[in-house]
Order: structure tokens, then C-alpha cells, then sequence
């Protein structure tokens, strides 16, 4: 008995930390740049780029109010983009610019209203 109480505690915290797909597997667990998918519908592919070229990205599925967090190097003014494919298939996308350090936490909201997508900050 003392064996499953244990495996179901394991379990309980491993799936409530980090980035979760469809399946709440962890994908990520640390980072100053932190995404919230807000829609009851799926994104999937989120990526962050920057000057063309893409510095984090997650394949996982994200439903609704799960998160994940990316981790972006210390920088002063970083211009980024953050986009994502919704569960039509079509990308999404929003520049930011930002300044990261040890102390930075970023977040970034996902929302779909009436089929409009907007990628914004979060509070």
C-alpha cells in the first residue's frame, strides 16, 4: 500500500510542473519567458524566434490553461516573435520586446474569442 501512495504522489507532482502536452507529460520546467495557452482549443508548435532564426520551440500540445515556459539568455531590448499553429493548422504570431535577466518573468497569453486569436501579455 505504502508503495502506490508513493507512485501516486510521484505522479501528482511530476504532472503539475513545466510545460504539459495533451497527455500532461513535462516538457519544460524552468524559464523567464512563460506562455499561457487561455482557449478551450489545442495549439500545438510554439516557438520563439528571433531575427529570423528560432531560439526555443515546443511540439507539444497546449490545451486550455496549460503552460510553458521557455528560457531566453540575458539581453537588453530582445525583439522576439512568438507563434504557434492552432488546431486548424494555420500559424499565429506576435514580435515583442523585452529585457531579460535573472529577474525577468515574462508572460505571454494565448486567447481565442469568436475564432480571433491574440497572442499579448499576461497579467
Amino acid at each position: 500500500m505504502k508503495k502506490v501512495i508513493i507512485l501516486f504522489v510521484l505522479i501528482v507532482m511530476l504532472s503539475s510542473a513545466g510545460c504539459s502536452d495533451a497527455n500532461d507529460t513535462v516538457v519544460h520546467r524552468d524559464g523567464n519567458l512563460i506562455i499561457t495557452n487561455y482557449s478551450d482549443r489545442e495549439i500545438t508548435d510554439t516557438t520563439i524566434t528571433h531575427g529570423g532564426a528560432t531560439i526555443a520551440a515546443s511540439p507539444k500540445a497546449m490545451k486550455d490553461t496549460q503552460i510553458c515556459y521557455f528560457t531566453i539568455e540575458p539581453a537588453d531590448d530582445f525583439s522576439y516573435t512568438v507563434s504557434f499553429v492552432d488546431d486548424n493548422g494555420e500559424e499565429h504570431s506576435q514580435e515583442f520586446t523585452d529585457d531579460f535577466n535573472e529577474d525577468s518573468r515574462i508572460l505571454i497569453a494565448v486567447r481565442c474569442v469568436d475564432n480571433v486569436w491574440t497572442i499579448d501579455r499576461d497579467k
